[in-house]
């Protein structure tokens, strides 16, 4: 036991202690945040104040309303739009008065109501940059609300009173159970489809680390000095814990620090509320990440001890993914149909089951027998596809030359050996 707990110790401090790991664990994070959060915060800091418009209307009715609806919107509880009043003795002397004041700098544009706004429902804005969609989308919404209110003022009606009888319904989704109701606003579906991102993220990444591992230890000849101390299914063991230590390490510091940037853009977001998740979706959550992880690492450590190559690999690692691809597939109809025979049968399938029975927990609670079994399955599974990975390791890793066929390793499996 302690020669495995060396093998693992070494393989895991080898990976770790990498330049390769250092950056891709923590920059990693950093980029996605960035890809996330970048763009609004350079678009705040390049504005750096509320946007200065002003507002020309030719109607003569409007501009209070709009200049109304634009003071409202707040950012962090600052002023969204400067408004700024052009004076003019009519309106086309006060548009080019505002076009002015665009071009020399005093203004970053203008909102233009012609004289038929009210009846074509049309208006334009004129600045140096047309290109904020957020702010654009804002100043239409505001036009559109003066222009609605004084329709409404016009057939006899209030406008206030209207927009609170067209007030959108709030839907709050509550999932029922045998132990009672839970808010769920989407944080189970999300955390469902993190799972099987995680996998696909790091499924390929360190399953490959594992199998190259292996192909560089055969073409070295390195292993033949460590079999002739060590128990092949130690060494199989220690690559398979170690290697794959490090990958979950790298996926915790990655959950981390992503859970500290969502909290960070939730507050910034004005209070957004995080997403409740139960301690025991969490719980199945780990559970059935690592079933996943640790069974897809022993499909790969099988494929790295059968050949010689990184092209011979990369033809037989293509089936080991597959199951992983299938499970983004299915995905859309267990989710749509979580209870059906389909979903059901697909959730027990081992290789599906770490994607696809979470998905149905989070969707709605399956009985307790199908998600024991699975589990069962699925544990017994790994056990199983290590125990035949470390039989083909134990011969593989010492043959050269021809790629094994696929009965060749069959026969490899049920030969006898330490």
């Amino acid at each position: 036991m302690n020669r495995l707990v060396t093998i693992v110790r070494r393989e895991y401090l080898e990976r770790v202690r990498s330049k390769a790991f250092m950056v891709s664990t923590f920059l990693g994070p950093v980029l996605v945040a960035g890809f996330m959060f970048g763009p609004s915060l350079l678009m705040e800091r390049q504005r750096g104040q509320a946007l200065r418009i002003a507002v020309v209307d030719a109607t003569g009715i409007l501009r209070g309303g709009v200049e109304q609806e634009l003071r409202q919107q707040t950012v962090a509880g600052s002023p969204r739009f400067a408004v700024t009043a052009v004076e003019g003795g009519d309106a086309e002397a006060a548009r080019q008065a505002a076009r002015s004041r665009v071009v020399d700098g005093r203004l970053d544009g203008y909102l233009y109501l012609g004289p038929d706004a009210l009846a074509t429902s049309k208006a334009d804005y004129f600045g140096k940059n047309v290109s904020n969609m957020m702010d654009l989308r804002l100043v239409e919404e505001a036009a559109e609300n003066a222009v609605m209110r004084h329709r409404l003022g016009q057939e006899g009606l209030d406008g206030a009173r209207v927009k609170a009888v067209m007030r959108k319904l709030d839907l709050r989704t509550v999932r029922l159970t045998a132990r009672g109701e839970r808010e769920d606003r989407g944080a189970s579906f999300l955390l469902a489809l993190l799972l099987l991102t995680l996998l696909y993220m790091t499924v390929p990444m360190w399953g490959a680390a594992i199998m190259n591992g292996v192909i560089e230890e055969k073409s070295n000849r390195v292993v033949e000095v460590i079999v002739s101390s060590i128990p092949t299914s130690y060494l199989f063991a220690g690559k398979l814990l170690g290697v794959g230590g490090a990958g979950l390490t790298q996926v915790v510091v990655w959950v981390l620090t992503m859970a500290a940037f969502g909290a960070y853009g939730a507050a910034a977001a004005g209070g957004l509320p995080m997403p409740e998740v139960s301690p025991l979706l969490m719980a199945a959550f780990i559970v059935f990440f690592l079933l996943g992880y640790f069974l897809y690492g022993a499909l790969y450590a099988g494929v790295g001890s059968a050949v010689n190559t990184q092209q011979e690999a990369q033809s037989l690692a293509f089936p080991v993914m597959m199951p992983l691809v299938l499970g983004f597939v299915f995905f859309p109809a267990v989710l749509g149909s979580p209870d059906s025979p389909f979903s059901v049968t697909l959730s027990l399938i081992p290789f599906f089951t770490p994607m696809l029975m979470f998905l149905r927990i989070t969707a709605v609670t399956p009985p307790a027998w199908q998600i024991a079994l699975s589990l069962v399955l699925t544990l017994t599974t790994v056990v199983g596809v290590t125990w035949a990975a470390s039989r083909v390791y134990r011969v593989g890793i010492l043959m050269y030359g021809k790629r094994p066929t696929f009965p060749e390793m069959l026969r490899w499996i049920g030969e006898s050996g330490s």
